[in-house]
């Protein structure tokens, strides 16, 4: 009788040390969630703002946010993007608090053309996670950007550049959609020089850590 007691015995211990260990391995294991894969066009939102879908790219999907900022100025001293106060801040304080909720490795970080509208190639390209817009971006994409009725954005392309004596106006859109160009550091007003990010997100990537990405339309 003792001999099959401990018989028993050893088979519960076995089994309650095989339990644990499947425990152990779940807990390991990355919770995901299946989502649709978004369409262009679509509303998505990621980080708790609303980005729309513009294009699907073999980096991911390039989306636009609503406006983040209002009233905040291109730069205090130049129409030169690479060195704005505006992409300092979007490329490190907004992106550590977007990377926060995605993931940096969800950020791809894509090329950014600064041809001006005239034509001048000075300030020639540059790398972003975080961008703006640029004029020739906005007319292929103008179709998916309604009006904002109430606010101007921020586009990242000058009018001219400083070897053609301009390094102070910037391309920005209008409320009825629109480009005019403004001063680098006009803006100030609550409805005005208001922040667009634009990125290109790794979607894929999102969904398999169930991320704070969700389709909404």
């Amino acid at each position: 009788m003792r001999r099959k007691l401990k018989a028993i015995e050893s088979k519960i211990e076995k089994a309650e040390k095989e339990l644990q260990e499947v425990k152990e391995e779940l807990a390991t294991l990355k919770v995901t969630r299946k989502l649709p894969q978004p369409k262009i066009g679509d509303e998505i939102e990621i980080a708790d703002m609303k980005w729309k879908v513009l294009d699907k790219t073999d980096k991911g999907f390039l989306c636009l946010a609503e406006r983040i900022k209002e009233g905040m100025q291109f730069d205090s001293s130049c129409n030169d993007w690479t060195k704005s106060a505006l992409r300092k801040y979007l490329n490190t304080e907004f992106l550590e608090k977007l990377a926060s909720e995605v993931g940096e490795e969800n950020i791809v970080s894509f090329q950014r053309d600064l041809l001006s509208l005239d034509g001048q190639t000075e300030y020639g390209m540059c790398e972003d996670k975080v961008s703006l817009v640029t004029v020739d971006e906005y007319r292929i994409y103008r179709s998916m950007i309604p009006n904002t009725e109430n606010y101007w954005w921020w586009t990242i392309t000058p009018d001219s550049t400083k070897c053609n004596n301009d390094s102070r106006w910037v391309r920005v859109v209008s409320p009825s959609g629109d480009i005019r160009n403004c001063n680098f550091d006009y803006f100030s007003f609550d409805d005005d020089g208001a922040v667009r990010p634009f990125c290109i997100f790794h979607l894929q990537s999102l969904n398999q850590r169930k991320s704070k990405c969700q389709t909404i339309n």
